[in-house]
């Protein structure tokens, strides 16, 4: 992954009630739950915006605050990204928008999102089978 590039969060000023600027993206991801059962549930969807400890996505099914999801990127034509691991997040808020969902998590383990590399938008077509 040559290509990946790197996303710098600095913190927004004290004036903001959030303590750390919102980075707009488009990232195509598998999101993975399991509810009380042992069922799985997955959808694919696109990360909307990150911070350094999360994100804001869309999906079609109604989480929970304390629901944990697995997230995975993904390329365009792919099941997943070669090489990239799921992440663990916690929701932390779930609210109705339209016929879907949006929801915000929270990075559960291991690097901060401002230090993870994304695939940069024209990727796809190194990453293509043949």
């Amino acid at each position: 992954m040559g290509n990946a590039f790197k996303i710098e969060i600095e913190p927004s000023d004290a004036s903001n009630r959030r303590r750390e600027e919102r980075i707009s993206i488009n990232l195509s991801v598998e999101i993975t739950r399991y509810d009380a059962a042992g069922n799985v549930f997955t959808e694919r969807t696109r990360i909307e915006d990150v911070t350094s400890v999360g994100c804001r996505f869309r999906t079609q099914s109604e989480l929970q605050r304390g629901d944990t999801v697995s997230i995975r990127p993904l390329v365009p034509g792919q099941k997943s990204l070669a090489g990239v691991q799921s992440q663990l997040f916690e929701i932390m808020w779930s609210a109705p928008q339209g016929t879907s969902w949006t929801a915000g998590a929270r990075k559960l383990e291991g690097e901060k999102l401002a230090n993870v590399k994304f695939p940069p938008a024209n990727s796809a077509s190194e990453h293509t089978p043949k």
